[in-house]
């Protein structure tokens, strides 16, 4: 192992605490500021907090049910990673894997699948909205994508489970299939929750800013002038506001702007300066998208500083990747062994 990175004593620590936090991202494409906003750095918070375990994965296998490049594949893996990095994901207080690097998990996937209705998974909305995306793509294993996700959620037996809204009903998926397990087998898993304010980071056009709509988002590690031409383009306000002497309405008109400055503009919340001069027209649309880039700035220039710096060490990344595996597939293991007995499935 390279003195880049060793892993920490702290965790014989760590494994005997009881709360674990879990998520993760497909390796679908870069990451987005949506990602960034409403999830990374919500990852990062939580390896802060005193008693956690936080578990912070690629889901490869996931991605196989859309993306049929295998070198897209393992390139954007490794992007990720050292986005989260970049971001302050510390592989000495989380447990950075790939979801592949765990054999154990689609072997519980196929034991909780025995618990799980079929016609459930046909009704899920994400299912649904897969099969609207992908036509084409319709297989078994993205009709059993949720059951896969609930493997990857009980396998570390999460206690917490930061997702974006649309992953909610594969969450709640997860809370009935542990309930079942535990009713059938007696108490094994702890069932799922879910953050309860979760961030909806709106795209360009205004709608949910994702990986696969390239037009809608923008790249963390996109230049700040470009992100302010595709605000200045694209950005989506109020279509009654004609003239910058006209009122404007930030709250239901301006669907891409105004709700990232909520998020962003430091005292917005509290104060709703850029909202109120909105309303009373004492700033233009244009104006408005500046001042949004500007504070897009301050989070993201930081983070693309400390992205530059990792730019050449794939090799550092896979490390960190093998260690995380390991750790991991310790957690997940000791469960996938209790689930064996309580099965009756005997390994000789």
């Amino acid at each position: 192992m390279s003195t880049e990175y060793r892993c920490s004593q702290k965790w014989e620590v760590f494994m005997s605490e009881i709360i674990r936090v879990l998520s993760g991202i497909r390796a679908t494409g870069k990451l987005h500021f949506g990602n960034f906003l409403g999830a990374v750095q919500n990852f990062v918070k939580y390896q802060e907090k005193e008693g956690t375990i936080c578990l912070y994965f690629i889901a490869d296998l996931h991605t196989l049910t859309t993306l049929d490049d295998p070198e897209e594949l393992r390139k954007n893996l490794i992007e990720i990673v050292k986005d989260y990095l970049a971001s302050g994901l510390d592989p000495e207080r989380s447990i950075i894997y790939t979801q592949s690097s765990v054999p154990e998990i689609p072997e519980l996937c196929i034991y909780l699948s025995m618990l799980q209705p079929l016609g459930e998974l046909q009704t899920i909305p994400t299912f649904k909205e897969l099969i609207r995306k992908f036509p084409e793509r319709v297989s078994l294993g993205l009709i059993t994508y949720p059951v896969l996700m609930a493997a990857d959620i009980l396998g570390p037996k999460s206690f917490l489970v930061p997702v974006g809204e649309d992953q909610v009903p594969n969450v709640e998926l997860a809370r009935d299939i542990a309930k079942r397990f535990n009713n059938r087998y007696g108490e094994t898993f702890p069932v799922p929750n879910m953050m309860q304010d979760m961030v909806r980071v709106p795209g360009l056009d205004g709608q949910k800013m994702g990986k696969s709509e390239s037009d809608n988002a923008i790249d963390i590690n996109m230049p700040l002038e470009e992100i302010r031409a595709r605000y200045l383009k694209k950005g989506v306000t109020d279509k009654n506001r004609i003239r910058a002497s006209d009122p404007g309405d930030p709250y239901n008109g301006c669907k891409s702007v105004y709700s990232v400055h909520e998020l962003v503009s430091e005292g917005e919340i509290e104060t709703r300066k850029i909202a109120n001069a909105c309303l009373a027209a004492a700033i233009g649309c244009a104006q408005c998208k500046d001042v949004l880039v500007e504070n897009i700035g301050k989070l993201l220039i930081p983070f693309q500083e400390r992205r530059r710096e990792l730019a050449g060490k794939d090799g550092y990344v896979r490390e960190i990747l093998h260690e995380g595996g390991k750790k991991a597939r310790a957690l997940i293991s000791e469960t996938v062994s209790e689930v064996r007995e309580k099965m009756g499935i005997v390994i000789y």
